[in-house]
């Protein structure tokens, strides 16, 4: 006898970031029921993202039929890194998923592959929602999400609203200058907070200089690893002693520090929230952007603004975006 499969009602949240695409069946009330996900595609061509989604899409609902629940979804909602036409989700050149992802229509793509309304938000708007909704910002209407990982990026919240600009693109914080004469980044620029404190920016940094004869932890990391580096890597190194590694990251927390202060002066927010992975994996940074903030910036707004951790950790972007689709099904209903 077969087993009677139950209809959950959710969205299907996707999460399409630097590194990974996740999508998960998320219910009104923000529970993730099922997920999967794999690794971005960064280059190549559109055929081969498509078979990254239809995969990550597949195995979500394999996962929910092996919960017993059928894969009914009311509507789709879609957070990518990067510049996107929040009317259109239509994406730009985004600096950290390729060229693979540029001008891409992803609310038509994901329609297509669903036969759903689709709703596509910047990943970054989505996290600081979602941690509004369930997270660190709970109960605050003016604050700024910041995000290190990947990338780096941010979304301010002002009265209850995102702060969105004139073309829905405000927000792109991970491209503010605070080493004018510092690495180059994606964007083209030089000196940008990504271009220092991501996890490629510090695994770059420690390529740059492993030639450093002091720089001996990294050295028999990169031959370890056949010639690459990661983020994780230059920790593991500056753990061990290594000089050239704890280096990268104090400028990096240095960085940040400037960064944050800036983003106070800037928006004069209530909190400052920041997460991703390099962060969670640095609370230091933390501890020291709200040290430096109350000492550098403006009266009263250095007084005032308090820095925490995000909360929701890898989970923020599938449940803001799942927020966006559930109040687009909201909207078609009423």
């Amino acid at each position: 006898m077969n087993p009677v499969k139950r209809t959950h009602d959710s969205v299907l949240a996707v999460d399409i970031g630097g590194t990974w695409t996740r999508a998960a069946a998320v219910t009104e009330a923000g529970d993730i029921v099922a997920s999967a996900r794999a690794a971005t595609v960064s280059t190549g061509s559109i055929e081969e993202v498509r078979s990254v989604w239809r995969s990550v899409l597949a195995e979500c609902e394999e996962a929910l039929a092996g919960i017993g629940h059928s894969a009914a979804f009311k509507g789709v909602g879609v957070g990518v890194t990067g510049p996107v036409d929040r009317e259109t989700g239509v994406t730009f050149v985004p600096p950290n998923t390729g060229n693979a992802l540029a001008n891409v229509e992803l609310g038509a793509e994901f329609t297509t592959l669903t036969g759903l309304r689709t709703v596509v938000e910047r990943d970054t708007n989505a996290a600081a929602l979602a941690e509004q909704r369930y997270g660190a910002a709970r109960g605050s209407s003016s604050f700024v999400y910041l995000t290190i990982s990947t990338g780096v990026g941010g979304a301010i919240i002002d009265n209850d609203r995102l702060l969105l600009g004139h073309n829905g693109a405000a927000g792109e914080l991970g491209h503010v200058v605070v080493s004018p004469n510092g690495p180059m980044c994606g964007c083209g620029r030089r000196g940008c907070i990504e271009a220092i404190a991501s996890g490629p920016a510090l695994a770059s940094a420690a390529l740059s200089g492993a030639a450093d004869p002091s720089a001996t932890g990294l050295a028999a990391l990169i031959s370890e690893n056949g010639g690459h580096l990661t983020g994780l890597d230059v920790d593991r190194a500056a753990h061990g002693g290594d000089p050239l590694a704890i280096a990268i990251l104090a400028r990096a927390k240095s960085a940040v520090s400037s960064w944050a202060t800036d983003v106070t002066n800037i928006f004069n927010p209530e909190l400052i929230v920041i997460g991703g992975s390099v962060a969670a994996a640095h609370p230091d940074w933390i501890v020291e952007a709200a040290s430096a903030i109350q000492q550098n910036a403006l009266m009263p707004s250095g007084s005032t603004a308090k820095v925490v951790a995000a909360s929701l950790g890898d989970d923020g972007v599938l449940l803001g975006a799942a927020l966006a689709a559930w109040s687009q099904v909201r909207a078609e209903n009423s």
